[in-house]
Formats: C-alpha cells, sequence, structure tokens
C-alpha cells in the first residue's frame, strides 16, 4: 500500500500520518528509532493496521510480556496472510481513571471486519490493554537508561470475544462488502467483489 492511502484503520487520516509511524521502524544515524501509540485506541487502530499491511513482527512486538510467550510471528503472520481486513469499527473505550488519567489497564471494545474463504467475517472483542516498561533497546536512544525505564508503552493482553462470527458468503459477481462499511480502507467504486477485495 501506498504511504498516502487512506489508513487501514479507517480513521479517514493518510496511513502515512496515521498508523505507518507506528509500524515502521525509522533509521536515523544507524539507530533504530520508533513512535509508539499514546493511547489503547491508538495502539487498537495501529495492530488492525498491521494485520492489514501483514507485520506480524509489529503484532507481535504489541503484546504485553505476559502474552507474548503464548504467541508466535509465524502463526500471526499465517492468520493475517489467510484474511483480507476490510474494516474496523470501535464501539466503546474505557479508559479507567478519567480523573487522575493514571490508569494503568484500560479497554477497546471494536469490531474487526475480514473476509476469508470468500467469507465475510466480524470478530467484536472487549480488548485489554496495559502500560508497562519496555526493553531498552526497543525505545529512542536519547536520555539517560534512569529514564527510559521511566518510558510506558501501551500492549495489548487478552480480550474478551463478544461476537465471532460469519456474516455472509459472496458470490464472485455479487458488489464487493467493503462497499458498505464507511471505515473500510480501500476505495469504493461499487466494484464487483471479483474486481476488488475478491483478488
Amino acid at each position: 500500500m501506498l504511504i498516502n492511502n487512506k489508513c487501514f484503520c479507517g480513521s479517514n487520516k493518510d496511513f502515512s500520518s496515521c498508523c505507518q509511524p507506528f509500524i515502521a521502524h525509522k533509521v536515523n544515524q544507524d539507530k533504530i528509532q520508533q513512535t509508539f501509540p499514546k493511547t489503547p485506541e491508538q495502539l487498537m487502530r495501529s495492530r488492525f493496521s498491521a494485520y492489514a499491511a501483514g507485520n506480524s513482527q509489529y503484532i507481535y512486538d504489541t503484546y504485553a510480556k505476559s502474552s507474548q510467550a503464548s504467541q508466535s510471528v509465524a502463526e500471526i503472520n499465517d492468520w493475517s496472510k489467510a484474511c483480507v481486513w476490510i474494516a474496523l469499527q470501535i464501539h466503546s473505550k474505557n479508559n479507567g481513571d478519567t480523573k487522575k488519567n493514571e490508569s494503568t489497564e484500560q479497554f477497546v471494545e471494536f469490531s474487526a471486519f475480514y473476509i476469508t474463504e470468500d467469507t465475510l467475517c466480524e470478530l467484536r472483542e472487549n480488548s485489554r490493554f496495559v502500560l508497562e516498561k519496555p526493553a531498552l533497546d526497543s525505545i529512542p536512544s536519547e536520555g539517560n537508561t534512569e529514564d527510559k525505564m521511566q518510558r510506558l508503552q501501551w500492549r495489548y493482553i487478552d480480550g474478551d470475544i463478544i461476537e465471532h462470527c460469519e456474516l455472509t458468503k459472496i458470490k464472485r459477481k455479487e458488489l464487493c462488502p467493503c462497499n458498505h462499511y464507511p471505515t473500510a480502507w480501500s476505495v469504493k467504486k461499487g466494484k464487483k467483489f471479483k474486481q476488488c477485495c475478491g483478488k
């Protein structure tokens, strides 16, 4: 996907100014630097975009440390490539203690719509996110070690699946399902499924 195209997450922003800065590592003076999501919603959106873009490493890296042991980049990659991720819908956000804004655990409820084997599916989940200290080599190089250890990053722990279902079987000559989702990242021109997401 070209960087000036609409972001996968449905924000109506360009990919280059939305999720790409989180997903892509930038090399600056031989040092890897990365921008990190500041909210659980930003992390949720960037993880969906990473699924759509096929960046399995980012998805793995943004799991909480306690969850990474049960995951693998290869399995994430297989799941990502088996689907065409067409739209993300955010239903609600529970930001914990909004007065103090000190909650280290927050939730985002979302629906991800995807196509697999010519079938449109919906995964609706209430995801749980936590703030945790990152590995020292995963954050920008400026600052001393003590400063780095104080920088917390949002990570995905797990989620309660509310619904995971097949919505419809898609016929090749039907209007592509992405036309029905305002947040779909693909360009909607009234194309048939076989000429759009079914390619």
